[in-house]
């Protein structure tokens, strides 16, 4: 039994729409050819009426409204601007101390440099914005006073990750330096144990000087240094004396390395120095920080007193203006009744009629009450009508493409319960099996993780395509089951063709050696298929044949993925 990919989605998706004309007479009928009641007109009279009012309640106020201007015109061009100039200058201080503490705990010298960088730029800011205010002599000294307190930070930690680089460097030696002590002693011919007890000797000092990186206390770091030196002295190589000879110089090297100036324990100890002095001059840098902020604060303090005291005369000439201007929308609102009055008849009824025939339309229930006349609201209704009726159509025509999957072109998940559906009865009429595949790409989050979600895309497409390629009969079908997920139906077809058709898809995929790094099957995209058949199928047995192939698909997974179960 040979197998191939079917139609897409298994549906028929041309379908037949008329044009969106309107025939001649219904564009007739739409055309109002008396207007008896104009409602632009009318609208038109009621603005016109509206307008002359506030041009007159706007000539009675301006007097009022220039006193205003001047005070919400000096908070606008100087109240605002402090604050706003205080909310800069503590938004530079807070990424400021952060930055400052970032740089003080700087792992390598490459993010020192750029958290100095950054540090370089923040204090730039802060100059320009102490510039622009005019702030005081004593802002401007602090923060000269801060620029060279950061600068000292900078080098002090520059040189304990020099430090701690140049230990890291002695330790890697010192590990090399063992290695050839264990090469020297292999050469020894005898048999004696004083070879082994000098080897463990020194791997006990080898492992003593690896714990210098995790002591941070100089009294324990200089005991441990005295530890390690009694210990190389009492190393003995008991080997011949050529080994032995060898064994000495290398031993001697291993106490250069590790005590000598430039040695593990005199840099760690160096290190550790040189820590402390950065962490108390980060300290002081910081509450230099802290101090130019509440200075910050201070003058923001003023500000807003300020701000609050010209905010209060401002609110106090609103509330009197706001009386008055009471008194004249009371005026006005007699004016408005009427027009008010004559919109509501004219136009909110029957807007209102409109709104529930448009309701109506959208339940699918006719419209009790069709709106009669020749203005606009009438040839809306008559419009909306025409609409609703090309809506409809278009909806139909929607419903067909709404079973076919965007990203793939292959059938989605609703395509496939119909054809499910629809192929279960079939097989119950005919007495014939049915097969179900669930197909699932292994490890696809990694993929998507890793390569992105487009080259993800462009990997379900591909994957897709592929499927297609293994079937050539037309009743086969596959879908788009769900993310990486796919299902394939094979109608009249057993467990042994259903598992043919599997491997053969498998094959089919890793073929195309689709790279996927991150795999655990294999360095390509592959595939894990459950497989199920039903001797005997019907409608009822819906939902056991897809629970069948999802455990079945669990199975593969569990298995090792890139495999059929």
């Amino acid at each position: 039994m040979s197998y191939a990919s079917h139609d897409k989605t298994g549906h028929d998706k041309t379908s037949s729409h008329k044009p969106l004309t309107l025939p001649i007479a219904e564009l007739r009928g739409m055309v109002p050819i008396k207007r008896r009641y104009s409602i632009t007109t009318m609208l038109t009279l009621t603005s016109s009426l509206v307008l002359l009012l506030l041009i007159c309640m706007a000539a009675m106020m301006q007097s009022r409204l220039m006193r205003l201007q001047g005070n919400i015109g000096d908070i606008a061009t100087n109240a605002i601007p402090s604050v706003v100039h205080s909310s800069k200058v503590y938004s530079k201080i807070n990424q400021l101390l952060y930055l400052t503490e970032a740089m003080g705990q700087a792992p390598s010298q490459a993010v020192r440099h750029n958290l100095y960088l950054d540090i370089q730029q923040n204090l730039l800011g802060l100059e320009q914005l102490t510039a622009d205010r005019q702030s005081v002599l004593y802002q401007e000294a602090q923060l000269v006073a801060l620029t060279e307190e950061l600068h000292s930070l900078n080098e002090l930690t520059s040189q304990r990750l020099d430090l701690q680089q140049q230990v890291q460097t002695r330790l890697t030696q010192v590990y090399l330096l063992y290695e050839q002590l264990q090469r020297a002693a292999k050469t020894e011919t005898s048999a004696s144990g004083q070879q082994a007890v000098g080897l463990l000797d020194v791997a006990e000092v080898v492992a003593q000087s690896g714990k210098a990186l995790t002591i941070n206390r100089l009294l324990m770091l200089r005991q441990l240094q005295q530890q390690v030196s009694k210990q190389l002295a009492q190393v003995a190589p008991g080997s011949p004396q050529a080994v032995a000879s060898k064994t000495n110089l290398l031993q001697q090297q291993l106490q250069q390395l590790l005590l000598a100036d430039d040695g593990v324990f005199p840099l760690r100890i160096e290190q550790l120095v040189v820590t402390g002095r950065a962490n108390g001059r980060s300290n002081f840098v910081r509450n230099l920080v802290l101090d130019y902020a509440r200075l910050a604060e201070n003058s923001a303090y003023d500000v807003s007193v300020t701000v609050l005291a010209d905010a209060e005369l401002s609110n106090t000439q609103i509330r009197q203006y706001s009386q008055q201007i009471l008194l004249v929308s009371a005026l006005a609102l007699l004016f408005l009744a009427a027009g008010i009055y004559l919109v509501h008849l004219r136009v909110v009824r029957r807007l209102e009629q409109l709104n529930t025939n448009v309701l109506k339309q959208m339940q699918g229930k006719p419209a009790a009450h069709q709106i009669s006349g020749h203005d606009e609201i009438a040839a809306i209704a008559r419009s909306f009508q025409f609409f609703a009726a090309t809506v409809k159509q278009q909806q139909q025509a929607l419903e067909l493409l709404s079973y076919t999957d965007s990203l793939t072109g292959l059938a989605n998940r609703r395509a496939l319960e119909l054809r499910l559906a629809e192929q279960l009865a079939q097989a119950q009429r005919q007495q014939w099996p049915l097969s179900l595949l669930m197909i699932d790409v292994d490890c696809f989050k990694a993929f998507n993780d890793h390569y992105g979600h487009q080259a993800g895309d462009r990997t379900l497409q591909q994957i897709a395509g592929l499927l297609q390629q293994g079937f050539n009969r037309a009743t086969d079908s596959v879908a788009r089951y769900g993310g990486e997920e796919f299902v394939v139906i094979l109608p009249n077809t057993n467990k042994i063709g259903a598992l043919a058709l599997a491997h053969q898809l498998q094959e089919l995929v890793g073929q195309a050696a689709i790279p996927h790094e991150h795999n655990l099957a294999a360095p390509y995209v592959t595939v894990s298929i459950g497989v199920t058949s039903l001797e005997r199928a019907g409608p009822a047995d819906y939902d056991m044949i897809l629970r069948q192939a999802d455990n079945a698909l669990y199975q593969a997974k569990d298995a090792g993925r890139n495999t059929v179960a």
